[in-house]
C-alpha cells in the first residue's frame, strides 16, 4: 500500500488556509505564553500595590508613636479606686480581694455564689494571675447582669471556661434558672504593690 503524496491547495484557497493556520498558531501562542505572563504580571503589580499601601500606612503609624509616648508619659496615675490590678501584698490577700469584689458584684446582680475556690496562681511576666473557680445558680437575667458587671469591673476581671446547664423548672417570674460554673481571673503586680 502506497500513500499518495499530500497536496496542499494553492491559489486563493491556499492563501486562506495559510492565513488560518497562522492565526491559529498566534492564538495558541497567545493562550499558552502571553496570557499567563500578563496574568502573572498583573498579580505581581497588585501585590506590590498592596505592599506599598501597607508600608505607607505603617510609616504613618510610626510617625504617631512619639505623640503617643508623650501622651502616656504625661498621663496621671489612676487613683486606687479605679485601678486595673488587684491590690494585695500576697497572692492570698489578692485572692481574698478578688473573691470579695466578685461577691459584691454577684449581690448587686441578684445572684448568689454557691462556691468559690482559689485556682493556682500563674506568674506572667511582671504580673501574677489570680483566679477563682466559681459555681452559682441564678436566673438567666441575673447571670447576664453578673457577667456584664464582671466585664466592666475594677479591678479588671476576665471570665473563662463558662459552662451552663439547666437548673430546673422556671421560677414564678418566668426566668429560667441556670447552673453556671466558670473561672474569674484578675492580675496583681508581682511585687504586690
Amino acid at each position: 500500500m502506497t500513500l499518495a503524496p499530500l497536496s496542499l491547495p494553492d491559489g486563493r484557497r491556499g492563501q486562506i488556509l495559510a492565513l488560518g493556520v497562522a492565526l491559529a498558531g498566534l492564538l495558541l501562542l497567545w493562550l499558552a505564553v502571553f496570557s499567563p505572563l500578563l496574568g502573572w504580571y498583573q498579580q505581581r503589580a497588585e501585590y506590590l500595590a498592596q505592599q506599598r499601601a501597607l508600608a505607607a500606612h505603617m510609616a504613618a503609624l510610626a510617625q504617631e508613636i512619639p505623640a503617643l509616648r508623650r501622651a502616656v508619659s504625661t498621663q496621671k496615675p489612676e487613683d486606687e479606686s479605679t485601678t486595673l490590678l488587684l491590690q494585695g501584698g500576697s497572692d492570698a490577700i489578692a485572692g481574698a480581694n478578688l473573691q470579695s469584689a466578685l461577691q459584691d458584684l454577684a449581690t448587686k446582680s441578684g445572684a448568689s455564689l454557691d462556691s468559690t475556690s482559689l485556682a493556682p496562681v500563674v506568674a506572667q511576666g511582671g504580673l501574677r494571675k489570680i483566679g477563682l473557680e466559681v459555681s452559682l445558680t441564678a436566673s438567666w437575667p441575673a447571670l447576664i447582669k453578673l457577667l456584664a458587671a464582671i466585664e466592666i469591673s475594677n479591678p479588671r476581671m476576665v471570665v473563662d471556661g463558662l459552662n451552663l446547664s439547666n437548673a430546673g423548672p422556671q421560677s414564678t417570674d418566668n426566668a429560667p434558672p441556670v447552673q453556671a460554673s466558670f473561672t474569674v481571673s484578675a492580675f496583681r503586680a508581682a511585687g504586690g504593690a
